[in-house]
Order: structure tokens, then sequence, then C-alpha cells
């Protein structure tokens, strides 16, 4: 291979662990490779991660010193979360005086709920931030004090974190994990603070374990690069942040999807379905970026943003259930849980006297679900998957396709204790299967108003079964992603670094966002990313009285790829595409890493009298993602020397006034391929301090663009 550039992504599932090398020039996949889970291993996952790897190299296409990222997505914290498997927690309180009364009710709770009867145990005890050292140490003593994990909170520690930091270096230089609550988030609300900090400490120990084992696989097959984890809001992380804030890691799988679907298919505005053999995760993309929620475990709000991400049990393998003599639903037990083949995935030569029956395929289970007596002494499944082979809806080559035959025959069998026919109970199958992820769908859409057309892009091993009807019932063109079956890899190796920092502050001054923005900007510097590359996001929300930094970038490894530049007609076509109707556009600004396309729709006005005007703007990188679309837009290009008199002239521009005062309509400032949306600080001042910044961190840019919303 001519490439010297190969980035790794591995997907650690909760069946299989699918790993692909990536050339980083051509965004190409030059190697797959895919293992049973290790759950059960001795090291764990870290086994069949490193045997992927070693599988990888294996196959000749590359060489280990070509590699420039590596990267993984986990499971292991959400699945300790959801199966209990998580370490009791000490919770030291830092508290004295009047406000220390106050923080001893908000720290004395025995547990944090995680799901159903699942509870991490907790054992709060308190010290005077002076006397803390000798009653830790003393503490640390007993035979029967230390837990395995530990958290230290104190009131106001995001202002002032020395207490906490001290005390936690003291437990760790004693061997044992802890949390400082200011890690954590910058943010006021000790409770809130610290249950989130005790769901961080209970998984400490074992992710720890699983970073160094996973850290010891790499380095043996001797990959230089840093290992990276995927992060639960679609960014990567270095295996030794990991080892400090696992919970980040939450919802680490979906995150990879949506990277994928960002970064490799370059959806800018649509759903994004990526269908397992058990569950299928939708998510929402606008304007190139996934939406984000508050994170909540057992009722808990913590303070952790993540994707939002909605799973639902109805995927490949779900299952036919059987009600009143019809089909009534389609999951949410799956052939895989039940450990029976799918009928279109069997070998029907011996098959003989075929016949349904109804089954609980685990105990607890309703007796409902349908499965095929072959006859044989083999027992076979009836899935959603079947239920496309049987129909013949899957192109040549899909990965979902299988024995076309054995799939008709099977439901046939079932056809016939339902006094139906074959089609008739394979079209119920998917409609109810598809249904259920239409209704995710329109459920998203209300939710987050999007003014853009939408696509649908099916993702996962199973999409090419259901997700055509899912997006017919929701009236959106289809697309089936490529590499669908390993998309989640190509997005944890194809995903950005990235960190957020929050902070409580009421009504931050010019001198607050200067601090956060260089603070969040020096973490990723100092993680390896490329200054250059690396975008800042700021928002101040005065409901809340925080403010948020929201930065991305890439690995300065790997920053120098050198794909050709889309052309001008390619850029046309991406604009066309995300704004979802017919419009005239022409390149309204334009430099080495982004075009700005301006266009005009015209529309009759009221009872068909008029006409009118929209213009509608689309960013757009040199790789052709589009990174921001807006119906209708003013776009400004301005060349550097004219930057204050623009700046000044757009703080007018953007500011409208009400009967509540001022406010901002939305306005971005794009350049270098860079789209930075300045109106997110809330204030017109603040909004011309931002941008200014940006302007003088780049002093070789000669030209940039300001586009307001209409």
């Amino acid at each position: 291979m001519e490439s010297s550039a190969v980035r790794i992504g591995i997907d650690v599932g909760g069946t299989f662990t699918h790993a692909v090398a990536i050339d980083h020039r051509t965004l190409t996949i030059v190697a797959k490779a895919c293992r049973p889970t290790t759950h059960a291993a001795k090291d764990g996952v870290a086994e069949g991660i490193w045997k992927c790897l070693e599988d990888l190299l294996a196959t000749g296409a590359f060489h280990v010193d070509d590699v420039v990222f590596v990267a993984h997505s986990t499971t292991q914290a959400t699945n300790a979360l959801l199966e209990g498997d998580v370490a009791p927690v000490t919770l030291v309180g830092l508290a004295e005086g009047v406000s220390g009364a106050q923080a001893k009710r908000e720290l004395s709770f025995t547990e944090v709920k995680i799901t159903g009867d699942k509870v991490i145990p907790v054992n709060p005890i308190f010290f005077a931030p002076a006397a803390a050292d000798a009653g830790v140490k003393a503490y640390l003593q007993k035979p029967d004090g230390p837990t395995q994990s530990f958290v230290v909170a104190e009131p106001f520690a995001v202002d002032d974190p020395e207490s906490e930091k001290r005390i936690a270096a003291l437990i760790s230089d004693a061997g044992f994990p802890v949390t400082a609550s200011y890690e954590v988030s910058g943010l006021y609300g000790l409770k809130a603070r610290a249950r989130t900090s005790v769901v961080n400490a209970c998984i400490l120990p074992k992710m720890t374990d699983v970073a160094n084992k996973t850290r010891s696989a790499v380095e043996r097959l001797a990959i230089k690069p840093a290992l990276m984890i995927m992060r639960s809001d679609g960014g990567v992380m270095t295996a030794a942040a990991m080892a400090r804030t696992p919970i980040l890691t939450i919802l680490s799988g979906p995150a990879a999807g949506v990277s994928a679907a960002i970064l490799y298919e370059k959806i800018a505005n649509g759903f994004f379905v990526e269908v397992g053999g058990t569950s299928t995760d939708i998510s929402l993309i606008i304007n190139g970026k996934p939406q984000r929620k508050q994170a909540v475990i057992g009722g808990n709000i913590l303070y952790l943003k993540t994707l939002d991400v909605r799973t639902i049990g109805a995927a490949g393998g779900s299952m036919i259930r059987v009600s009143r003599g019809r089909i009534a639903d389609v999951g949410p037990r799956s052939a895989h849980i039940a450990g029976l083949p799918y009928s279109c995935f069997s070998d029907p030569s011996k098959w003989t006297n075929l016949s349904a029956r109804f089954v609980s395929p685990k105990p607890g289970d309703p007796g409902d679900y349908a499965v095929i007596d072959t006859g044989s002494g083999e027992t076979v499944a009836l899935t959603a998957t079947c239920a496309a082979n049987a129909l013949g809806l899957l192109p040549e080559g899909d990965y979902s396709l299988g024995n076309r035959d054995a799939a008709r025959r099977a439901f046939e069998a079932l056809a016939k204790e339902l006094k139906t026919d074959a089609d008739s109970a394979a079209r119920e199958t998917l409609r109810i299967a598809s249904e259920k992820i239409a209704q995710v769908c329109k459920q998203l859409r209300a939710e987050y108003p999007v003014e853009v057309g939408l696509t649908m892009i099916g993702g996962g091993g199973g999409a090419s079964a259901i997700v055509p009807g899912a997006a017919k019932a929701v009236g959106l063109p289809y697309q089936r992603a490529r590499d669908a079956e390993v998309v989640s890899a190509v997005g944890v190796g194809m995903a950005l670094m990235k960190n957020v920092i929050e902070k409580s502050v009421v009504d931050p001054t010019d001198e607050d966002i200067k601090i956060i923005r260089s603070e969040v900007l020096r973490s990723l510097i100092e993680s390896g990313s490329d200054p250059e590359t690396i975008e800042v996001e700021i928002e101040v929300d005065k409901q809340k009285n925080l403010i948020r930094a929201t930065a991305t970038g890439t690995s300065a490894l790997v920053s120098t790829r050198q794909e050709e530049e889309i052309s001008e007609e390619e850029s046309l076509k991406v604009a066309v595409n995300s704004l979802g109707a017919d419009a005239h556009f022409e390149i309204a600004y334009e430099d080495s890493s982004c075009r700005v396309m301006s266009g005009a729709v015209e529309s009759r006005g009221l009872l068909g009298f008029g006409k009118k005007t929209k213009r509608p703007a689309v960013v757009i990188d040199r790789h052709g993602l589009a990174k921001l679309t807006l119906q209708d837009a003013d776009v400004v290009p301005v060349k550097r020397e004219e930057a204050s008199e623009a700046l000044a002239a757009a703080v007018g521009r953007a500011t409208i006034f009400g009967d509540g005062g001022a406010i901002l309509r939305p306005t971005y400032l794009a350049f270098g391929g860079k789209v930075i949306e300045l109106s997110k600080v809330g204030d017109p001042e603040k909004m011309l301090k931002f941008a200014e910044m940006e302007i003088s961190e780049h002093p070789n840019v000669e030209s940039f663009c300001l586009i307001f919303k209409k």
C-alpha cells in the first residue's frame, strides 16, 4: 500500500469486536477483523482487542509503523452500571462551619440507584478540611475501613479545588482509585456533582484495569501512537484521561456509529439508524452535529452530557411475537439472546415437516415468541432479517443476505398457523419493526425542529432489512451506509479528539470567556491535538449561570491528511442535497479549507399572490461535509484588514431589540474549515470579544465570512 498513514478503529460490541484499518489519505478500508467479544477471558475485552489488532497486522495490508492513530469504543462502563458490577464508594466530605452543616445534609446519602434493583453502595464520612489529612490516613489504616474506591467532595471546590486535590492525592498515593468532584464537573450543586463523582468512582477499578490491559496489548504489538478511547459525546480521549473519568465513556458504542455518520458518510442533516442483532440506535444529526442531552442514571440527573441516542429493542435479529392469531410485535427478545439460529442463515436441505410453535426464549419471557421446528431436530427463529430475505428485498452482497428459500419455507409454516400467506406475514413483520424506528424519528423531529431537508442513513449489519421501511414511513429518502456492518469501527477510527469544560459563573466577563477558552484549548493540545485543527465553541447559559467550552480537533499525527479537495461542482451538489430542495447556488466565500455556498429559492406568497425569496446558505469543508445549513441567511465575506469594522457592524446587525431587551439572532464565523457560532455567548459585546479572540488566534488567515440567520 502506498499510503504511510493508517488509522485503526475498534468497536467492542456486546457480541462481536470489529476492527478496521483505514487509509488516512483516501479514507478507504484496507483491512478488517472480527472476533467474539472476550468478556470472560482472563484479560477481559482487552484480549479480543489484541487479537483483532493482530489479525489486522497479519493481513499484510500495512506495516505497524504506518499506524498513526488507534482507538476503541467500549461497553464496559455501560455494562458495569447495567449489571451492577460496581465498586462500593467511600465519599469523603470536606465540611465545616455553617455551610458545612448544609454540605453534610447533601452528602449524607448511602446509595445511588443505577437501574432496577441495582445500586452503588456509598459510605459517607466527614472531616474539616484542615483535619482531613490525619482523619483520612487513619481511616485508610482501619482493617474494615477502606472500600474499593473513593470520592472527595467539598462545597465550592470548583472555585478552589486545592483541598480536594490534596486529599485525593493522599488517597491515590495509598493505592486506591479516587475521584475529586472538581475533575468531573466545574458546576455548582454539591449533591449533583457528588452523585456524578460516585458513578464515576464506582467503575474506576474495572475501567482502570481494562485500560491498563488494553494499553499493554497495543504496546505488545509495537504500535506507537497512544491508545484513544471513544467518549459518549462522539469524540475520543487518551487512555490516561479515561482512567480518571471513565463516566465519559457511557454510550461510547452508539457514539461511534454517529461519528461515522458525520465523518465517513458526511451526513449534514438526517437520521442515523444503526441496526444490530438485538437493538437499534437512532440519532438525529443537524448541521453536521449530533444532538446532546443530560445523562440520567436511576432517576439521578448527572453533570454529564451524552449524545441523544435512542435505543429500541427491534433489530435484525428480533423475534416475532404472536397474539390472537396475528403478528402482534417484533422483539425485544432476539435470536442471539435466545440462542437460536436465524431461519435464513440455516441449511434447509435436511428440513422435512416444518411447524410453528410458541415459546418463552428466556425464563420470564412471554410465551408468544414464534419458532419453527424443522423436523430435523433443529429449531430456528423467525426474525426481521428472515422476513426481508423471504421477500427478496436484500441486495446482492448485503451483510444480511441469507437463504431466501429457507426463510420463505419458515414463513410459510408460520403463515399456515396464522391462516394467512407467507408474503403477508413477512411484510407485517417488517412493518411493525420499521414503525418502531419511525416513531422514534418522529419524536426526535418534534423535539429538535429542523428547517432543512433530512435523509435517513442505515448502518449496522441489519440496516437493509428494516431501515428502508422506516424511511418510507416518515417520508424520507433512504441511503445505506458504506461498509454498514463495520460502520461503528470506522467511526472510532475517524473520530476527533474532544473535551468539554463547564463552569458555574454568574454573568461571565470577557476574561472568564478567555480563560475557559484557553483552558479547553490547552487540554486538547496537551492530549496531542494539532492546534490548527481545533475548533472551540463557547456557550453561555444565563438561566443556569454556566459557561460551557467545547473543543474538537485532530490528532497531530494525522492532521496532515492530503485528501483531494472536492470540486466546485461537487460542492454545489452537496449544497443542494443538504438543503433538500432545488436552489441555484453560487460561491459566496471561499478559502483553502471551505466554501460558503449561497443560493436563492422562490416561493409564492400568501394565497398564491406575489413571490417570496429565501437565500439559503451552506458551509462545506474541503472534504465535502456540510458543516452548516441555513434556509434563509445573509452571507458577508470580510477581508482581514476590515475585521474590526466588520465585527462591530456584525454586532449591530445580529442584535434584535424586543420587550425582553437585546437578543442575538444566530450568527456564525466561518474560515479555514471552521464554523463558530458566535451568538451562543448570549451578549452583543461578548460576541464581539469572542470573535476577536478567534481571529487573533489565526494571524495568517486573510479573510473570513460572517453568516446571519434571518
